[in-house]
């Protein structure tokens, strides 16, 4: 009856420990996700930023080369094109930067 009781402890604390370190690795991956779901985000809305900078950028084009039928003056045109380039470029670089941090979070998986 002793060695059935023994057996048994030994069993439970064995299933304590394999549970203890199941729970910690399921909350470590939870952190893991929550870290990824919050990097996407922020890349979601600079993605909309750059959509938006895009749209913009066509618009610009239509209404110098289509509204205005090539009539509008260069300078205004290319300083606006310009901006709206270095706005976008600094957008690539932010989603180049969470693209990164993303693989990192993928390969500490």
């Amino acid at each position: 009856m002793s060695s059935k009781r023994n057996l048994i402890i030994i069993l439970i604390v064995l299933w304590g420990l394999l549970v203890s370190g199941l729970s910690i690795y399921l909350w470590m991956e939870n952190q893991r996700i929550k870290e990824v779901n919050t990097t996407l985000s922020k890349s979601n809305e600079v993605l909309k930023k750059l959509v938006a900078n895009e749209y913009k950028s066509y618009q610009t084009i239509n209404e110098c080369f289509v509204v205005q039928k090539g009539l509008c003056d260069p300078e205004d045109f290319k300083n606006r094109l310009q901006v709206l380039g270095d706005e976008a470029d600094g957008l690539y670089n932010q989603v180049a930067t969470f693209n990164t941090e993303l693989e990192t979070l993928k390969l500490s998986r």
